[in-house]
């Protein structure tokens, strides 16, 4: 992702008797706002970047209505993340006491690389012209089977290195994923030799905090149903002879 080194100031502060030095960005413009993710400065909205996707996406939400704060802490929801516009910095400016710094975020404009949408699928025969075709994919696999199940479980992530963790973590062995074919920002990764090794969901529930550590990722219950519904769809269609999954980096927040 792009990052951008900006010139700021900290200050002290004083709060109950503690003082502390923080950043409170105020050379900002009205177009600009800091992304905090647990406290901590990361990211860096600039309404002046007019042609990329989230912001175009972000701008339509703030037009139709909705505070900039609520839509920020929900994408963080979404790519969980904890996330907000709203600076921590509680206490009284300490006059005199500004120090020049020089802080890097990363710009924050593009999905492409926080979230990734997975469609796992178990299948007897591999058609990688259906899978990475909308239509075909819907004609032949999104619809239900005797049981009330569709041949697709909806899952996702927000990186490629989170992803062969995930991968891992459920699969108890370590992944490297084996692309089958690719078009239109879409991948197919064929998981067969490993789809009969899928933890069960009591184990998830012994051990979620480890994938919580490993991946940096919020616990919520967003979270956790993620790693529910991927691993009750694996394990329902064992029988099937492979197991695919299929990638493609979110381009939209919606």
């Amino acid at each position: 992702m792009e990052t951008v080194k900006r010139q700021t100031e900290s200050y002290l502060f004083e709060n109950s008797g503690e003082i502390f030095r923080a950043i409170p960005f105020y050379e900002l413009s009205i177009e600009e706002w800091v992304v905090y993710q647990q406290g901590q400065p990361k990211y860096l909205i600039d309404f002046n970047r007019r042609t990329k996707p989230l912001i175009q996406d972000l701008r339509k939400k703030i037009e139709s209505g909705e505070e900039l704060d609520n839509v920020v802490s929900h994408l963080g929801i979404f790519l969980g993340r904890q996330w907000t516009i709203k600076h921590n910095i509680k206490g009284k400016e300490i006059p005199d006491s500004c120090q020049q710094e020089t802080v890097e975020l990363i710009l924050l404009d593009d999905l492409g690389d926080l979230f990734i949408d997975l469609t796992f699928i178990a299948t007897d025969l591999i058609d990688t012209d259906a899978l990475l075709n909308a239509d075909k994919l819907f004609e032949e696999y999104l619809v239900e089977d005797e049981n009330g199940y569709i041949g697709v479980e909806s899952a996702c992530i927000d990186n490629e290195s989170n992803l062969e963790k995930m991968l891992s973590f459920l699969f108890r062995s370590r992944v490297e994923l084996q692309r089958l074919a690719s078009s239109n920002g879409k991948e197919v990764f064929d998981l067969t030799e490993i789809r009969q090794t899928c933890i069960t969901t009591d184990e998830l529930q012994g051990s979620y905090q480890e994938w919580i550590k490993i991946s940096g990722r919020e616990n919520t219950m967003d979270e956790y149903g993620n790693l529910v519904n991927i691993i009750v769809y694996v394990r329902r269609h064992v029988d099937k002879k492979n197991l695919l999954l299929m990638t493609e980096k979110r381009k939209h927040f919606v």
